[in-house]
C-alpha cells in the first residue's frame, strides 16, 4: 500500500504539478498524510478511552517523526527510486490506484477538519 500511494504521489508531482524534486515532495507528503492517520487514530481513542486529547507539541512531534522515519526509509536509502521503476498499483489497475490514492489523501487530510468536532462531542458526552 504505501509504495502505490508514494508512487502516486510521485507521478501527481512529477508530471501535474512538474516540481523539480518530486521525489522529496511524495516523501513528505507521504508521511504527512500517515501522520494525520496516526493522530487521528491516538486523538480518538484518547479523548473515548482517557478523556483526553493530544496537545499541539505532541501532534508536531508525530508529524516530524514520522517524516524523519519515511525520509531515512525511502529517500535517502534509494528505496523511493525503487519504487517508482516497479510502477506498482492497486488491484492493477490504473484509474482504481489513481482513486484509491486520492481518497487516501482527501480522507487523512479532512481530519484536519472534522478531528476537533468529533474529539469535542466524545469529550462532551462524557
Amino acid at each position: 500500500m504505501i509504495k502505490t500511494l508514494y508512487y502516486y504521489y510521485y507521478l501527481f508531482y512529477k508530471q501535474i504539478l512538474r516540481d523539480n524534486e518530486p521525489h522529496l515532495l511524495a516523501t513528505l507528503v507521504l508521511a504527512f498524510s500517515f501522520s494525520l492517520l496516526l493522530i487521528m487514530i491516538i486523538n480518538i481513542s484518547l479523548a473515548y478511552l482517557f478523556s483526553m486529547v493530544l496537545g499541539h507539541y505532541e501532534m508536531i512531534g508525530i508529524n516530524v517523526l514520522m517524516i524523519f522515519i519515511l525520509y531515512l526509509t525511502m529517500h535517502r536509502t534509494g528505496k523511493a527510486k525503487e519504487i517508482v521503476k516497479e510502477k506498482p498499483m492497486f488491484f492493477k489497475n490504473h484509474i482504481l490506484s489513481i482513486l484509491i490514492t486520492f481518497l487516501f489523501f482527501a480522507a487523512t487530510s479532512s481530519y484536519l477538519f472534522w478531528g476537533s468536532i468529533c474529539v469535542g462531542n466524545i469529550l462532551g458526552t462524557r
